[in-house]
Protein backbone atom coordinates (compact mmCIF):
# COMPACT_ATOMS: atom_id res chain seq x y z
CA UNK A 1 0.00 0.00 0.00
CA UNK A 2 0.93 3.43 -1.07
CA UNK A 3 -0.65 6.46 1.08
CA UNK A 4 0.54 10.38 1.54
CA UNK A 5 0.43 11.44 4.88
CA UNK A 6 0.07 14.58 6.58
CA UNK A 7 1.74 14.85 9.80
CA UNK A 8 2.20 17.03 12.41
CA UNK A 9 4.97 16.98 14.68
CA UNK A 10 6.89 18.68 17.91
CA UNK A 11 10.22 20.61 17.38
CA UNK A 12 11.50 20.11 20.72
CA UNK A 13 12.37 23.83 21.66
CA UNK A 14 11.90 25.07 25.13
CA UNK A 15 9.08 27.69 24.91
CA UNK A 16 7.63 26.71 21.94
CA UNK A 17 3.88 26.61 20.51
CA UNK A 18 4.41 23.05 20.43
CA UNK A 19 4.98 21.92 23.77
CA UNK A 20 1.57 23.36 24.49
CA UNK A 21 -0.01 21.12 22.22
CA UNK A 22 -0.16 23.26 18.75
CA UNK A 23 2.13 21.24 16.58
CA UNK A 24 3.73 22.10 13.16
CA UNK A 25 2.94 21.32 10.24
CA UNK A 26 0.96 19.76 8.22
CA UNK A 27 4.10 17.70 6.49
CA UNK A 28 3.44 15.64 3.59
CA UNK A 29 4.75 12.54 3.67
CA UNK A 30 4.86 9.54 0.78
CA UNK A 31 4.28 5.97 3.10
CA UNK A 32 5.43 2.63 1.45
CA UNK A 33 4.10 -0.73 2.92
CA UNK A 34 6.27 -3.21 2.12
CA UNK A 35 4.23 -6.59 2.58
CA UNK A 36 6.17 -9.19 4.56
CA UNK A 37 4.76 -11.57 1.85
CA UNK A 38 7.91 -10.07 -0.03
CA UNK A 39 11.91 -11.17 0.24
CA UNK A 40 13.80 -9.30 1.36
CA UNK A 41 15.07 -6.31 4.43
CA UNK A 42 12.11 -4.74 4.16
CA UNK A 43 9.44 -7.24 3.99
CA UNK A 44 6.80 -6.35 6.69
CA UNK A 45 8.17 -2.89 7.14
CA UNK A 46 7.14 0.93 6.36
CA UNK A 47 9.61 3.46 4.15
CA UNK A 48 9.12 7.42 4.33
CA UNK A 49 9.69 9.60 1.77
CA UNK A 50 9.20 13.38 2.78
CA UNK A 51 7.48 15.72 0.17
CA UNK A 52 7.52 18.38 1.91
CA UNK A 53 5.31 21.44 3.23
CA UNK A 54 3.74 23.11 0.20
CA UNK A 55 0.89 20.62 -1.17
CA UNK A 56 1.98 21.53 -5.08
CA UNK A 57 5.61 21.08 -4.32
CA UNK A 58 4.50 17.69 -3.24
CA UNK A 59 2.46 17.43 -6.00
CA UNK A 60 5.58 17.47 -8.08
CA UNK A 61 7.59 15.13 -6.53
CA UNK A 62 4.75 12.52 -5.97
CA UNK A 63 3.62 12.27 -9.40
CA UNK A 64 7.31 11.71 -10.47
CA UNK A 65 7.96 9.13 -7.72
CA UNK A 66 4.76 7.29 -8.30
CA UNK A 67 2.78 8.04 -11.43
CA UNK A 68 -0.05 6.03 -10.35
CA UNK A 69 -1.52 8.93 -7.96
CA UNK A 70 -1.92 11.02 -11.35
CA UNK A 71 -4.13 8.15 -12.67
CA UNK A 72 -6.00 8.14 -9.64
CA UNK A 73 -6.15 11.80 -8.31
CA UNK A 74 -5.33 15.06 -8.87
CA UNK A 75 -3.91 18.10 -7.42
CA UNK A 76 -7.59 19.28 -6.45
CA UNK A 77 -8.10 15.99 -4.79
CA UNK A 78 -5.26 16.84 -1.96
CA UNK A 79 -6.37 20.41 -1.67
CA UNK A 80 -9.77 19.61 -0.43
CA UNK A 81 -8.64 16.66 1.69
CA UNK A 82 -5.81 19.09 3.27
CA UNK A 83 -8.75 21.91 4.10
CA UNK A 84 -10.88 19.58 5.41
CA UNK A 85 -8.06 18.75 7.86
CA UNK A 86 -7.35 22.12 8.67
CA UNK A 87 -11.04 22.42 9.28
CA UNK A 88 -11.16 19.53 11.34
CA UNK A 89 -7.96 21.10 13.51
CA UNK A 90 -8.95 24.21 13.98
CA UNK A 91 -12.60 22.86 15.49
CA UNK A 92 -10.96 20.14 18.48
CA UNK A 93 -8.94 20.35 20.86
CA UNK A 94 -7.02 16.88 20.73
CA UNK A 95 -6.42 15.73 17.20
CA UNK A 96 -4.42 12.90 15.23
CA UNK A 97 -1.21 13.92 14.60
CA UNK A 98 -1.24 11.93 11.83
CA UNK A 99 -3.93 12.18 9.10
CA UNK A 100 -4.26 10.19 5.88
CA UNK A 101 -4.33 12.07 2.27
CA UNK A 102 -4.57 9.80 -0.66
CA UNK A 103 -4.31 6.09 -0.79
CA UNK A 104 -3.22 3.24 -3.21
CA UNK A 105 -3.87 -0.43 -2.77
CA UNK A 106 -0.59 -2.99 -3.83
CA UNK A 107 -0.79 -3.72 -7.43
Amino acid sequence: MVSVLAKWQKCGKAGCRCNDGVYHGPYLWLVTYHSARLEGKQAGKYSWKYLGRSPELAWQKLSSIDSRFKQHFDITSLLEKLEAIRRMRESQVTVSRTASLLSLPDE
